[in-house]
């Protein structure tokens, strides 16, 4: 079976190259040889577990397709890689119809990506997604960055407020439980989420610290 890519970290880089990009996924190991490209250019990477690849972005411009490559299973799915950025900042308004825009980083026009979403406040960009919570219904739900109908991918939720990922995993601040709760990245059924933090009356915000999530604060 070839390997299968989940998401980049991150997804964009200076056209110069040589950072490093996180490619996350599965089948890393124990199929043999593996060739990682960005566009056609093979690189350098170092297999971290099944699950993580680094690899060391080539020099190029524009975007470009990262593929890893087990000769005896297959090409993986591509994922974009933009080389100068994407320039672009995302945000959502969460009063009736629930849009999601993108807008440069520098000054520009907000772009309309998504609309139909219920009560949208937390979002966070993995790779060619944004993974966004809807309150009032429990659930998140992912829209492409170029824009595109919203997808339900975490349901069973009591009030998600923000989101965060570090690997194949999302943590959310579910506010009404008062708990951060993870979930993979790649969705599941209801109940979605195992625990990992009780707070009192949690706030909007979670980071990944070194070793953990830290999520939340009093208010």
């Amino acid at each position: 079976m070839a390997p299968v890519l989940t998401s980049l970290n991150p997804s964009s880089g200076p056209a110069a190259g040589f950072n490093t990009v996180q490619i996350f996924g599965s089948g890393f190991t124990g199929a043999g040889p593996l060739t990682v490209q960005f566009g056609t250019t093979a690189t350098t990477f170092t297999i971290i577990s099944d699950t993580q690849i680094n690899a060391i972005a080539p020099p190029d411009t524009g975007t470009v397709d990262v593929t890893v490559n087990a000769p005896l299973h297959g090409t993986s799915n591509p994922l974009l890689y933009t080389y100068g950025g994407s320039g672009l900042l995302f945000f959502t308004d969460d009063l009736p119809p629930g849009n999601v825009y993108s807008v440069p980083q520098t000054v520009g026009t907000p772009t309309l990506l998504a609309t139909g979403l219920i009560n949208p406040i937390g979002l966070v960009r993995v790779g060619n997604l944004l993974y966004i919570c809807e309150a009032t219904v429990g659930r998140v739900s992912t829209v492409p960055v170029t824009g595109g109908t919203p997808t339900p991918l975490v349901t069973g939720l009591a009030g998600p407020v923000d989101i965060t990922a570090s690997g194949g995993t999302l943590f959310i601040t579910d506010q009404d439980t008062e708990q951060v709760v993870s979930a993979p990245i790649t969705g599941t059924a209801t109940p979605p989420c195992s625990p990992t933090a009780s707070l009192p009356y949690p706030g909007s915000r979670c980071e990944i610290g070194p070793a953990a999530a830290l999520c939340g604060s009093d208010e």
